[in-house]
């Protein structure tokens, strides 16, 4: 049994999805500055994809980081703002999958299909993120998400999906594939494409039950959607 005089504080880097663990004293100063925020964060991201949102709470959090509640009111106001801290990280991790499935995208490919495959391979990205964390993805999208979901050009040193995909269709129209003029809101016309094929996968409308079958109807669904944003598939030239 774990020693009662001592925790477990978990810190994680926002963005990030390597934890490292830490064998702490319980007290009231057992973390410096900023340490207790980003465990609470972390304690918060881990009882909400264990029971849901429904079942979590800011006391619930604080008790297996092993903090009183009164030491994470001073990070948190309440419940919601603690949800809204976890639905940031989990757009920054949504984005780090994205850009590490696009880096890897043109692995044996011809520089002539690399665009498409980066695309594909960003909103395979999101699709996954959202099957593999169907409670986060749900807390990204709900009320406490709102103020974290970047859809506008922001700060464009800041990677977000929303950015992570402009850049995609920036290099079809770079590769001549995608023409400017259709260049323009396109971001909006992908992410209601796989925004909702993930969300209906997650809630059993896709008539797809296997891991397989949904690969090959997303696959399907983007060569659609490349059609209707360049007015054909691309093919090397």
């Amino acid at each position: 049994m774990t020693d009662a005089r001592n925790v477990y504080a978990v810190y994680i880097d926002i963005g990030s999805s390597q934890c490292q663990h830490q064998v702490m004293p319980e007290t009231r100063d057992a973390y410096h500055h900023g340490d207790l925020r980003n465990a609470l964060v972390a304690s918060a991201v881990r009882l909400i994809e264990a029971g849901g949102p429904s079942t979590f709470s800011l006391r619930g959090a604080a008790r297996e980081v092993g903090v009183s509640a009164n030491a994470a009111y001073r990070h948190f106001d309440d419940k919601s703002a603690l949800i809204t801290a976890v639905a940031a990280d989990g757009f920054a991790r949504l984005a780090e999958r994205m850009r590490r499935a696009m880096a890897s995208a043109s692995a044996g490919l011809g520089d002539e299909l690399v665009a498409i495959a980066r695309l594909k391979a960003a909103s395979g990205a999101y699709v996954g993120f959202a099957a593999d964390h169907p409670e986060i993805y749900r807390v990204m999208f709900g009320e406490c998400g709102a103020e974290c979901r970047n859809t506008g050009p922001g700060d464009q040193e800041v990677e977000t999906p929303w950015t992570l995909l402009g850049r995609a269709l920036d290099a079809l129209v770079t590769d001549g594939f995608l023409r400017p003029d259709r260049r323009v809101g396109a971001e909006l016309k992908v992410w209601t494409v796989v925004h909702g094929f993930a969300s209906l996968s997650l809630d059993g409308l896709v008539a797809a039950p296997t891991q397989r079958e949904r690969k090959a109807a997303l696959e399907a669904l983007l060569d659609f959607t490349v059609v209707g944003l360049c007015g054909e598939l691309p093919t090397a030239r």
